[in-house]
């Protein structure tokens, strides 16, 4: 009976083989797609009256914005670009001249307010829209108000 025998050189060079393949499986890198990032989102209604006819009062309600949005952005996903303004860096806010292409003449202007559910009313934004950050819920308003008439509000209520 003839038995095989494996030359050392041939045992040897199949280990190796089987050494470096088991290695190169070992350290193949696979490409795992990173995870799609969520963005957290918020929902805000916006009023933009222009007068008191129903053609100047319209509503853009429950709007979704990603969270930490401030109002200026707010007011540029409503209009569509349908904005016009000016951008002062010493006050770090936008000054609106014109809203759907209703341009301010002197003594009206476009002014932004915030609907109070606690006193239930509109008050005017504290700080200009790049600075107010918006939060779940909110109800803002831009006004065509005459600014000789410190009781101009919007006249439409949520």
């Amino acid at each position: 009976m003839k038995t095989e025998r494996f030359t050392r050189p041939a045992t040897l060079a199949a280990l190796l083989l089987v050494a470096l393949w088991a290695t190169i499986a070992c350290t193949r890198t696979v490409q795992v797609p990173a995870p799609t990032p969520v963005t957290e989102t918020i929902k805000a209604s916006m009023l933009v009256q222009s007068g008191d006819e129903e053609a100047d009062i319209r509503w853009f309600r429950d709007v979704v914005v990603p969270k930490g949005s401030d109002a200026w952005q707010f007011t540029e996903t409503v209009t569509q670009g349908q904005v016009e303004s000016q951008y002062y860096a010493l006050y770090r806010a936008h000054f609106v001249d014109s809203l759907f292409g209703v341009k301010g003449q002197n003594p009206k202007f476009w002014l932004l307010f915030v609907w109070s559910d606690a006193e239930s009313k509109w008050e005017p934004l504290p700080v200009g829209a790049d600075l107010f950050s918006l939060k779940e819920g909110h109800i803002l308003a831009w006004y065509y108000a005459d600014t000789t008439d410190q009781q101009s509000v919007p006249t439409v209520s949520p």
